[in-house]
């Protein structure tokens, strides 16, 4: 998701509007059909430095923690999330230090 309050140039991305139920239209990175990030290379990270808001502190394990398995779903039916990503919160729960789940931003 791009947010322009936090400083993302929504034009400066590839970007798709998607209409989210009670919410509206909101700008995401695009992403290929396989769910992958447009911005995602072979060595990760293709726009690293200049990466919007949400990228920066996202943490796929704190997102999968933070939703209902519903939500999860719903989430994935509207495209706000890659499946790939929940799988990734989901399989590095593990790593997860429960004095690191204070310091998480809200989702």
């Amino acid at each position: 998701m791009l947010l322009p309050d936090e400083g993302d140039i929504v034009e400066n991305y590839d970007h798709e509007l998607i209409f989210i139920p009670g919410v509206g239209e909101m700008a995401f990175l695009r992403h290929l059909k396989n769910g992958d990030c447009v911005y995602l290379g072979r060595d990760g990270c293709t726009i690293h430095g200049r990466a919007p808001h949400l990228c920066k502190i996202f943490d796929c394990r704190g997102f999968y923690l933070s939703k209902t398995r519903a939500e999860r779903h719903e989430h994935r039916k509207h495209g706000i999330v890659a499946r790939s990503v929940l799988n990734a919160g989901r399989e590095r729960l593990q790593t997860l230090d429960i004095s690191e789940m204070s310091k998480m931003p809200k989702p």
